[in-house]
């Protein structure tokens, strides 16, 4: 009877389980096969990011995994934080939590570009079986296949295999989320201050739980989890205060790293003009998300919409647009909604799965190469 009952489960853990790996092996062989074999060249803005070497040629190895922001974290787990108020770029802008977990897979005598790549991926896999639990609970089977393989399909789906944050924010935001609309609100801000620790878009997790406590009339202790669920974000500034003397490092750092013809007026425009691919992508992705939340507003679970618009709203007024479409990727509201969509209209599915697959092989090569991706 037990076997019977667990069936379910197991086609599902199988099923996820396939999907991470099938799409994490298109991921490697792109950028170690197939990118190392292209002929192409990477661009001139990326001289002075940190790792960078001169007339760049990839080559097999797992330094491939470790690129732009990637080499910041490595700086922050072998040499630590560091900043000044001097209008240049400084590693404070990176949250500590996926530094911290890296550093102490070092200590087992891993280097940086594996401990990093084991941290996201395995992350990344534990956010997609979470992520399928929650939604088979609330809406099926079909919908948390659908919604498990846009988390690995979709193409910044890429920096879940990266030494990014991705795999791991996804993990924690996703735990959090789960167990705040389960109604185990000591977890929900267990994990949602891990959240915060990671990412400042983790942020976004506290008026989401507030807005649901209240619509809910839920107990004085969910209004304590949806504060305490800023702990990271408020440890992370008292580090900074201790250190640097600015508990808002973080946040004054983030000029230097801000494009300052990036502005949403600019990017809209460019939809038509140059740089078509790319804006289309960030406007779908933030718009077009934000689109299919309303629309199924009524549908996903409560928690899971208030995150989804607070997480949109801080990325749609933030400066730093140019990562908008991976921070997005990062809301797993999104993914979820997909998921509902696409249980419904398969066919849509497929041929989205598709074109998924066509731009991550794509965004491989290019990053391989220190082409910028997101």
């Amino acid at each position: 009877m037990k076997k019977i009952i667990s069936l379910p489960w197991a086609n599902g853990l199988i099923f996820v389980i396939a999907m991470w790996l099938l799409s994490r092996v298109v991921i490697v062989v792109a950028m170690q096969l197939i990118a190392p074999l292209l002929n192409s060249s990477p661009p001139d803005y990326a001289v002075g990011q940190l790792g960078f070497i001169p007339n760049f040629v990839p080559k097999i190895g797992w330094e491939l995994f470790s690129h732009w922001d990637g080499a910041w974290y490595r700086k922050i787990a072998t040499l630590g934080y560091d900043y000044a108020n001097d209008g240049k770029t400084h590693s404070i802008a990176f949250f500590p939590l996926f530094p911290l977990v890296t550093r102490g897979l070092m200590a087992l005598g891993l280097p940086f570009e594996v401990a990093g790549t084991l941290v996201n991926n395995l992350a990344l896999l534990g956010a997609m079986l979470l992520l399928y639990r929650w939604a088979k609970g609330h809406h099926g089977i079909s919908a948390a296949r659908w919604a498990t393989a846009v988390v690995a399909w979709c193409p910044f789906s890429l920096f879940g295999t990266l030494t990014y944050t991705e795999g791991l924010f996804l993990l924690l935001t996703t735990a959090s989320l789960r167990a705040f609309d389960n109604r185990q609100h000591a977890w929900a801000a267990l994990f949602g201050a891990m959240a915060t620790a990671t990412r400042p878009t983790g942020a976004a997790l506290v008026p989401a739980f507030l807005f649901v406590a209240w619509r809910e009339r839920r107990p004085a202790v969910a209004y304590a989890a949806a504060l305490a669920a800023g702990g990271g974000l408020l440890l992370f500034s008292l580090y900074c205060a201790i250190r640097f003397g600015d508990p808002l490092a973080f946040i004054h750092i983030q000029k230097a790293f801000i494009q300052p013809n990036s502005t949403w007026l600019n990017i809209v425009a460019g939809v038509f003009t140059g740089g078509r691919k790319n804006n289309l992508i960030k406007v779908v992705m933030v718009f077009g998300g934000a689109y299919l939340l309303w629309r199924l507003r009524t549908k996903l679970p409560l928690v899971a919409v208030a995150y989804g618009f607070c997480s949109l709203a801080l990325i749609i007024s933030s400066g730093v647009l140019i990562s908008v479409g991976r921070f997005a990727y990062a809301i797993v509201s999104l993914s979820l909604a997909l998921g509902v969509l696409f249980a419904n209209h398969p066919r849509w599915g497929y041929v989205t799965m598709g074109l998924f697959a066509i731009l991550l092989v794509e965004f491989a090569i290019k990053f391989a190469w220190w082409q910028w991706v997101a």
